[in-house]
């Protein structure tokens, strides 16, 4: 999708809000909005809806063998999607997802896309950490890292916790943390801490957030989350050999696909009981 001719004519789209169905048919037009991104292979907006909602969109280009792979599997936007939805069931702050939806668009190709809410006021906490590291120091991260523990306490691992994958907005006590970008997302049929898939939760996230922050820090952040002394200190001691990368988000999300899979295998088996 590179260029500008990518903007230059309207995107159809049958809305879903669960994994099969349709809504009424929604025209979006990246062409008239404000660009956010724009790569080869994504493209992403902000625009007012017709309904008058303000709305991110999340456009991504597939090859047509990569969109029946997902077919088979699942799509990405879908997965966020139903991640968003689970968080906001428990209450907690995400970009408050709309609708989303897969197929063959046009001079667009085919793809998949997801639409949110727009949220004003916003900031990614990696920006503020970067443009102002001194005002980054004085940020309370605490409430984020509470946050953390009761998504692995509900089963729910983010999947590509970083700084950047998190919102702020607000001042002082009034500061709001909110999460986004949830396309590794995972859903346990049980709490998760202290298990590995927690653990990289939060390798990620301290990691991220050390490059830009004292890691005098770090005691209070897992403290939050509800570790104790001796839980503190080891994990203090494999952060300090861990090393975060794309490709190694890419295998932990792989293995805890299958984790996933056969944890869901497991409770469907004991839930169904003995027969007879």
């Amino acid at each position: 999708m590179p260029g500008s001719s990518a903007h230059s004519a309207s995107l159809r789209v049958n809305p879903r809000v669960a994994r099969a169905g349709h809504g009424a048919a929604v025209e979006l037009r990246p062409d008239t909005g404000t660009i956010l991104k724009e790569e080869p292979g994504t493209l992403i907006w902000r625009e007012r809806l017709a309904d008058g909602t303000e709305a991110v969109i999340k456009f991504y280009r597939r090859g047509l063998l990569a969109w029946c792979r997902c077919r088979l599997s699942a799509f990405r936007t879908w997965n966020e999607f139903r991640a968003l939805r689970q968080l906001e069931s428990l209450g907690e702050r995400c970009t408050p997802p709309l609708f989303w939806g897969h197929g063959y668009f046009g001079r667009y190709g085919w793809g998949e896309l997801l639409a949110m809410r727009w949220l004003p006021g916003c900031r990614a906490l990696a920006d503020v950490l970067a443009a102002d590291p001194a005002a980054g120091r004085k940020l309370d991260l605490a409430p984020l890292w509470s946050t953390v523990g009761r998504l692995h306490d509900a089963g729910l691992r983010h999947g590509t916790l970083l700084a950047r994958n998190v919102l702020i907005r607000g001042e002082g006590d009034a500061l709001e943390f909110i999460l986004l970008d949830l396309p590794r997302f995972h859903r346990f049929p049980y709490g998760i801490r202290g298990t590995r898939m927690a653990r990289y939760d939060l390798m990620f996230l301290a990691n991220t957030l050390l490059r830009a922050l004292p890691a005098d820090d770090l005691p209070r952040w897992l403290g939050a989350y509800g570790m104790s002394d001796v839980q503190q200190v080891r994990f203090a001691a494999d952060l300090r050999r861990f090393r975060n990368s794309s490709g190694l988000r890419r295998a932990v999300g792989l293995e805890f696909n299958a984790r996933a899979l056969l944890a869901r295998v497991r409770h469907a088996v004991r839930s169904a009981g003995p027969a007879g």
